[in-house]
C-alpha cells in the first residue's frame, strides 16, 4: 500500500492540531443545513452515534457555488467569488472537507488547478469520520454573515 501523501491529505489528528492555529484556514465545503448541524449527511438523515456541526472555526463556503446550469465549472471570476478565500494567503495553508471526501477534493481541484492556491489540502475522511469521534469538537449554529 502506497503511504499517504502529507502535503495533499490531512488525518484528523492534523487537523485537530490546527484548529484556530493562525495561517490555517479549514475550509468546510457542504451546504448549510451540514453545517449548522441540521444534518449529518447531505440526503438529511442522521447517523446513529453520530454528531452534527462542523469543526470549530471552519470557514463555509458551499460547495454547489460551483457550477453553471449545465454542470460545468464557472469561468474564474466567478469561481472567485463563489469560493472567496480571503483567509489564504501565499504562504498560509487551507484544508477542505465535506462528508466523505468527495465534494472537498473537488474544492481542492478549484482551489489548486484552476484558482492557482498553493497549500490546499483535503481532510478525506471528513465529517463522516469526525462527526462520528466522540473526542472530536463539533460547533452548531448559523453560519456567519461574512460566509
Amino acid at each position: 500500500m502506497a503511504e499517504r501523501d502529507a502535503e495533499l491529505f490531512a488525518d484528523l489528528p492534523a487537523v485537530r492540531e490546527i484548529i484556530g492555529r493562525a495561517g490555517t484556514t479549514v475550509l468546510d465545503v457542504r451546504s448549510e443545513a451540514e453545517f449548522v448541524g441540521e444534518r449529518f449527511w447531505p440526503s438529511g438523515g442522521m447517523q446513529p452515534g453520530g454528531r452534527a456541526g462542523h469543526i470549530p472555526t471552519a470557514v463555509h463556503r458551499p460547495f454547489g457555488q460551483l457550477y453553471d446550469a449545465r454542470g460545468a465549472f464557472l469561468p474564474v471570476e466567478e469561481l472567485l467569488k463563489a469560493m472567496p478565500v480571503p483567509e489564504l494567503e501565499e504562504e498560509d495553508e487551507l484544508i477542505t472537507y465535506c462528508t466523505v471526501g468527495g465534494r472537498a477534493a473537488t474544492a481542492w481541484y478549484v482551489l489548486t488547478e484552476i484558482l492557482g492556491h498553493k497549500q490546499v489540502r483535503v481532510y478525506d475522511g471528513s465529517w463522516a469520520e469526525w462527526g462520528l469521534s466522540a473526542d472530536a469538537p463539533v460547533e452548531t449554529g448559523k453560519v456567519p454573515a461574512s460566509a
